[in-house]
């Protein structure tokens, strides 16, 4: 946290916010705020510009975009992809496909489930169709295939799910070596079911914070003129960007011990919303 005065002072500077959408941007209905939504752009008008970083598939996280009148790139699939609206890729990270093909081997030699994850759609076959009600990946598109043999190019994310901590751990460490300068593997809890585990992979070098990196070079911005907004731990990488953070009530401690500022309102009561209204106040 930093004082009223140094909050203000940054703020000044602020020509950017970037902030994460489920959990943040969107209340539990996945309803943007009508303070954000009225904001959004005032703001822009006044040469502040606004996007999104996600997890989120693009196509899933479009409707959004237009419903704020977006003109930046939104970063989605943490940081893999970054594109516009008429479809323009400023940034696009793809699994080699070898490395496709290895993760499949794995998950069918520990029964572990696996999707693969495109711009547009999340591909899945008969076997890995209980995956869908775990992943929580809302608004994607799912697509029922009879084989993954024809989908291991362009792919973004690799998925994976298992019940057996020490089987997905495994799995991650097959994946993370000797492949790390090219894939990043990251394992993490389910936060909704119990008993569940996942696993990510990307190409290396594939975070929120990345992406961001990119998006600010593409925009010829500074750190100093960059504000993001999160809740959960994959926001961690934007909290550790470098530039001005701010949590949510709702967001998880470790990203509010990191946070220069903290709303008083959770997501269900729009607080990027009241983020906005105290940067329109002091951009006035």
């Amino acid at each position: 946290m930093i004082s009223n005065s140094e909050l203000k002072h940054r703020l000044k500077n602020i020509k950017l916010v970037v902030t994460d959408v489920d959990g943040t941007l969107t209340n539990e209905n996945n309803v943007i705020g009508e303070t954000t939504k009225a904001l959004v752009p005032k703001l822009r008008e006044r040469g502040i510009m606004f996007s999104f970083a996600t997890q989120r598939i693009h196509s899933s996280i479009v409707d959004y975009a237009k419903e704020l009148k977006l003109e930046l790139p939104i970063m989605t699939i943490n940081g893999a992809l970054i594109r516009d609206l008429k479809g323009n890729d400023i940034s696009k990270s793809v699994i080699p496909q070898k490395k496709v093909i290895k993760a499949l081997n794995l998950a069918s030699k520990y029964f572990v489930r696996i999707a693969l994850c495109y711009n547009d759609e999340i591909i899945y076959t008969e076997d890995n169709s209980v995956l869908k009600d775990f992943l929580f990946r809302l608004g994607a598109n799912y697509r029922l295939v009879e084989s993954y043999e024809k989908y291991t190019d362009q792919v973004l994310e690799i998925i994976m799910l298992g019940n057996e901590k020490r089987v997905i751990k495994h799995i991650q460490r097959k994946m993370n070596f000797p492949n790390k300068f090219f894939l990043t593997a990251r394992y993490y809890r389910s936060s909704r079911s119990m008993g569940v585990y996942h696993l990510e992979i990307r190409k290396s070098g594939t975070t929120k914070k990345e992406g961001l990196k990119k998006l600010a070079k593409y925009l010829k911005l500074k750190k100093s003129e960059i504000a993001v907004i999160g809740d959960w731990y994959n926001d961690r990488d934007l909290f550790e960007y470098g530039g001005l953070n701010i949590a949510l009530q709702n967001t998880v401690p470790e990203l509010k011990n990191k946070a220069h500022y903290i709303t008083k309102c959770s997501n269900n009561e729009d607080g990027v919303g009241e983020f906005l209204q105290l940067l329109d106040e002091v951009t006035t």
